[in-house]
């Protein structure tokens, strides 16, 4: 079965689990459509002119992996920023681990994509920002149609976060081949300041495709840091699409630090 025939049964199955009666499912429904008509990107088009994705799509990928793998701290220390406190958001084959993360709701919200995505105290924000600056471009559209699991930070107006904020995706091998679709959610208000470090990590040589989409908002005066390091196998993909969006006067950097052999 090719990879665009499994993701739209994968779709169907996904709608039903999730509240139909939500906005999201509207935004969920209309992005798979435009990921249907235009398909995965080929040379045919510029932005991907020397670019083929032939040999990365062909492998088999679970969409929802079937099992779930536990891993211990001491297996994956080596890939925390750990001389440094922080608060960590970390998943496990696409799955929250909570005995392996601290996040936190004391003033700041460092947590869950999914729960952002369900829970009406954060419908203001999901209806403000959510999908509001991603592209329509295929990837970006298939990212947002399975968009149910990645970061959310809200860092409201005034707040200096003295601790950076860890994500970390692991891809254990359980499965065969396995593709991953975070989805984060930034949103930093007036006059604060936050540093976030993103890392993608398989541990095995186990094919992964990661699609991963992320929104950031840096309203006025904000400064985001946010920092992305790339070290992984080479039997690892990365399909990495960050969105910035500024108002006056505010600062967001980002910084991609690629080490070894990785494919992106």
């Amino acid at each position: 079965m090719e990879l665009k025939e499994k993701l739209l049964l994968s779709f169907m199955a996904f709608e039903n689990t999730i509240d139909v009666d939500s906005p999201i499912h509207d935004i969920r429904t209309d992005a798979f459509k435009s990921f249907e008509a235009d398909g995965f990107p080929n040379k045919r088009q510029e932005a991907w002119k020397y670019t083929s994705l032939n040999s990365i799509l062909k492998e088999d990928y679970s969409v929802f992996p079937k099992h779930e793998e536990a891993l211990e701290y001491k297996d994956v220390k080596k890939y925390f920023i750990h001389d440094i406190d922080s608060y960590k958001i970390i998943f496990i084959d696409g799955k929250y681990s909570s005995h392996l993360s601290a996040t936190t709701h004391e003033g700041i919200d460092v947590c869950l994509m999914s729960s952002a995505l369900s829970k009406p105290k954060y419908k203001l924000i999901i209806d403000n920002y959510f999908n509001k600056i991603a592209t329509k471009d295929s990837l970006s559209s298939l990212n947002t149609a399975f968009s149910a699991e990645g970061a959310y930070i809200h860092i409201p107006k005034n707040k200096v976060v003295e601790k950076p904020i860890q994500i970390i995706h692991f891809s254990t091998g359980t499965e065969a081949a396995l593709m991953l679709q975070p989805r984060n959610l930034v949103v930093v208000d007036e006059n604060s300041h936050v540093q976030i470090i993103e890392r993608h990590q398989s541990l095995t040589e186990n094919p992964v495709l990661t699609n991963s989409v992320t929104e950031i908002f840096a309203n006025k005066r904000a400064i985001v840091d946010y920092y992305k390091i790339q070290n992984d196998k080479q039997s690892a993909s990365l399909i990495d699409n960050t969105f910035v969006n500024q108002k006056d006067q505010s600062l967001a950097k980002v910084h991609t630090f690629s080490f070894g052999e990785i494919n992106t």
